[in-house]
């Protein structure tokens, strides 16, 4: 008699749980379905579509296609397109938005080194540098930054930590409002390190700092290797130590997270790639706006370049060292190049907004790569799918594909023209909607 009431009560509750599936998830959790109507569809990869439509139904991409042939679901709010371009919404794979620090002055070369504690220091520093630090929890929200930011066409970013070697781990962001929680992506999306120095303390030399750097790798491999014997067979062995920023480390020497190295000049490049090699690391190369004098060394390697929008040149350059006439050139010409640089070499790259907050003028650092003779397609794919492949993030983003998120911007014109302006900006599904301004 018990078995019979137990097998009753088990096949109450599993009816109970199918009828839950079947109603599928709470009405809080789905999202608006709209039709995007009549717009020029760029979707990166494939064909473009001169007059299509793009239905979004709960964050994703539903359909799209010419619209004739994409059915506008009866649910759907209709936001017509007729003259607008629907892009992938662009993808900033290194920012520091939404971290406070002090503005580099105008025509301020780029250093080579930066100290960490080139400031004031603070009574007490509540987000001490280290592979432990999650830049997230330190950021400040703003809404118009966010809003300046789909205005220029960006609805992700990773934003990284800024001050130590290692500076920390990052936080891959949807630009979908103003609250935290439901921006987060990916946190610990990546460890990030500088080659730079400390006043006062170790490392007080870039020779230190390499020599941090390296030692750092060689304990955490040595520190995992113990862990990992000690878990197979305990009996014998003595324990080991927990170390909390060995502990930060291991994910990233034994499971190849991603490490990203800032590199503001050339010799930095060099310096990152030869301990990427020594320790067979999943790295990216940040910064890299001096890559085009390594294209030879880079062209032999598949690590990804995270390319720099800010133009002045490092501060020990020649360009800086040898007079105000030679650095302007070296800002107006040589450097905005870069990137037409890399392409002609065949070397793929991603744009990264870097320290840059301002969204319209990251935009026109883009512009203005594209007259120093880049290639518009390699710059929208520079900001788009190559992005989200070196994030991993290929399969939700970078595109517009049936399946993946609902992150699209309508712009009035061609993206990068100089009166181009976003209208429209889906972020998770979630529609913004911008005034158009007369120039």
């Amino acid at each position: 008699m018990k078995n019979s009431k137990r097998v009753s009560s088990l096949l109450a509750l599993s009816f109970i749980t199918a009828l839950i599936l079947a109603a599928g998830p709470p009405a809080g959790d789905v999202g608006p379905t709209y039709a995007i109507r009549n717009c020029r569809i760029i979707p990166v990869v494939g064909p473009e579509v001169e007059k299509g439509t793009v239905v979004i139904r709960d964050g994703l991409i539903e359909s799209l296609g010419p619209a004739d042939k994409v059915k506008v679901p009866d649910d759907a709010e209709v936001v017509e397109a007729e003259g607008l371009v629907a892009y992938p919404g662009f993808i900033s794979a290194l920012s520091n938005l939404f971290l406070e620090q002090p503005a580099r002055p105008e025509g301020q070369a780029a250093p080579t080194e930066v100290p960490i504690q080139a400031q004031p220091a603070a009574a007490e520093d509540r987000f001490p540098p280290g592979p432990g630090l999650f830049v997230l929890d330190q950021l400040k929200p703003k809404k118009a930054a966010v809003e300046g930011f789909h205005k220029a066409g960006f609805t992700t970013v990773l934003v990284a930590p800024i001050r130590g070697v290692f500076q920390g781990q990052s936080v891959l962001l949807n630009l979908n409002g103003e609250a935290f929680q439901p921006m987060v992506l990916r946190n610990g999306a990546a460890l990030h390190i500088n080659f730079t120095t400390e006043r006062g303390s170790y490392p007080s030399s870039l020779m230190g700092t390499i020599a941090h750097i390296r030692q750092s790798f060689i304990d955490a491999e040595y520190y995992a290797a113990r862990q990992t014997r000690y878990a197979k067979g305990p009996a014998g062995l003595k324990r080991p130590e927990y170390d909390p920023r060995l502990e930060a480390l291991v994910p990233f020497v034994r499971d190849r997270k991603p490490v990203v190295f800032q590199c503001n000049n050339l010799e930095d490049i060099k310096r990152a790639l030869k301990i990427i090699a020594e320790f067979k690391l999943n790295a990216l190369l940040a910064g890299a706006n001096e890559a085009w004098r390594g294209a030879d060394v880079l062209k032999k390697t598949p690590i990804p370049l995270l390319v720099s929008l800010d133009f002045r040149p490092p501060a020990a350059s020649m360009y800086v060292t040898q007079g105000e006439e030679l650095r302007k050139k070296a800002e107006a010409e040589i450097y905005p190049a870069n990137a037409a640089a890399l392409a002609k070499e065949g070397i793929a790259f991603a744009f990264v907004s870097a320290a840059n907050a301002d969204g319209a003028s990251v935009l026109r650092g883009v512009r203005t790569a594209i007259k120093a003779g880049l290639p518009k397609d390699e710059a929208l794919r520079a900001l788009t799918i190559r992005p989200a492949r070196y994030l991993g993030l290929e399969q939700a983003l970078g595109s517009l594909e049936p399946g993946k998120i609902a992150n699209i911007i309508l712009v009035k014109g061609q993206i990068f023209d100089d009166n181009a302006q976003v209208t429209k900006a889906f972020v998770d599904g979630v529609l913004f909607r911008y005034a158009e301004v007369s120039k």
